[in-house]
């Protein structure tokens, strides 16, 4: 499925607007707003994470990964280790947070890296989101 297609399969309108403004600003030419669409698609995730509003964080990102998994506990474990390890990156570099003693991403191609491994874990959750 087309990624753009896909954002049309969530029913949150905060996520897929998200989605829609990380792409928009990833596809200027302006190398500055790399890192801007890097925010945003980090944004995205850790909005996806409640997408379940009657379940905390930590439960709404397990049923997004069970659902995802579709019953395979090796799928389970990979997607856990998947949204855990871009959570810390999220909290590691100078994505989410500014504060001085986080890690700056300087080379363009890094953001580049960053936010398409990003999309792509929410390109293929947001297709087992009920």
């Amino acid at each position: 499925m087309e990624m753009e297609n896909s954002f049309k399969l969530v029913h949150e309108q905060g996520i897929k607007d998200l989605l829609n403004d990380a792409v928009a600003l990833y596809k200027t030419p302006n190398p500055a707003a790399r890192q801007d669409s890097v925010e945003k698609i980090w944004d995205a995730f850790e909005r996806l994470k409640t997408y379940y509003t009657m379940l905390d964080k930590k439960r709404s990102s397990e049923k997004i990964v069970n659902y995802m998994a579709k019953g395979d506990d090796n799928f389970v474990e990979l997607f856990n280790l998947e949204f855990r390890a871009l959570t810390d990156i999220g909290n590691k570099f100078r994505i989410r947070h500014h504060e001085t003693n986080k890690v700056d991403i300087a080379d363009i191609r890094y953001c580049d890296y960053l936010f398409n491994r990003c999309l792509s874990l929410i390109n293929l959750a947001i297709q087992y989101l009920d």
